[in-house]
């Protein structure tokens, strides 16, 4: 509901209520049944009243932020606006401690960010570490450090298993790709026609007595009777039995 809609009246009223920050219930039903005898929506007004006590709430928060001043970054606890040194950890706050802070978040982001997508994996695994142990050395008093660390830790786990996941099925797929090529260059060779279906032959009939299936072994027999009849057949053309 927009201001110009409550009657000044009713907004007098709410002011005056609100000049502590504070809106009890009981004031809170004064305004609405006041609202409602001017003839307004209760609701409507409820909810007015509401984002009224949430930006006092906001202006407050933000009062009590600046007076707390800034974060330590060895500790993380509440230092004075002005103080040049911690009064709960006693290091001494400076731009180039936040500067620092700041370089180590984002290079941790980077090279996390680029050991997911398996760029130089090792080489910003290492960069990662690096500003990790930096991180810990310097600053791990901070629990907000401690929290990034245990998170970079769960994320460098997960990538190193996505990396070596990554790596085995390539090594695979380049492995198979290698066994194709492979039956590709021997099969313009003529010995391969005879020694593929020998292998293949013996293979299921070892594979069936092993397994105690009979479908293999027969047809393992199939094959080698097929490859007996055929060569023979060629022996007849080239002999002219």
């Amino acid at each position: 509901m927009a201001t110009n809609l409550i009657p000044e009246e009713l907004q007098a009223l709410i002011n005056q209520y609100l000049t502590d920050g504070i809106m009890t219930e009981k004031e809170r039903q004064v305004i609405l049944r006041k609202a409602e005898g001017m003839g307004l929506d209760r609701d409507e007004i409820d909810l007015y009243l509401d984002a009224e006590v949430q930006k006092i709430d906001q202006v407050t928060n933000a009062a009590i932020r600046k007076q707390k001043g800034k974060a330590c970054p060895y500790c993380g606890k509440s230092v004075p606006q002005l103080a040049d040194k911690c009064p709960h950890c006693g290091e001494d706050i400076t731009a180039e401690a936040s500067e620092e802070l700041q370089e180590i978040f984002e290079n941790l982001e980077d090279a996390l960010i680029n050991m997911k997508s398996r760029t130089d994996y090792a080489k910003n695994k290492a960069i990662v570490e690096r500003y990790a142990r930096k991180a810990r050395m310097y600053y791990g008093g901070n629990p907000k450090i401690q929290k990034l660390l245990e998170e970079v830790n769960a994320e460098m786990k997960q990538a190193q298993m996505n990396a070596v996941l990554g790596y085995a099925k390539d090594s695979s797929l380049s492995a198979f790709q290698g066994i194709i090529n492979s039956i590709k260059k021997s099969s313009k060779h003529i010995w391969f026609w005879v020694v593929a279906p020998l292998v293949l032959a013996l293979f299921l009939i070892v594979l069936g007595s092993i397994t105690g299936l009979e479908a293999f072994v027969w047809i393992g027999v199939i094959i080698l009777c097929m490859m007996f009849f055929v060569g023979m057949a060629f022996l007849g053309i080239f002999f002219k039995w």
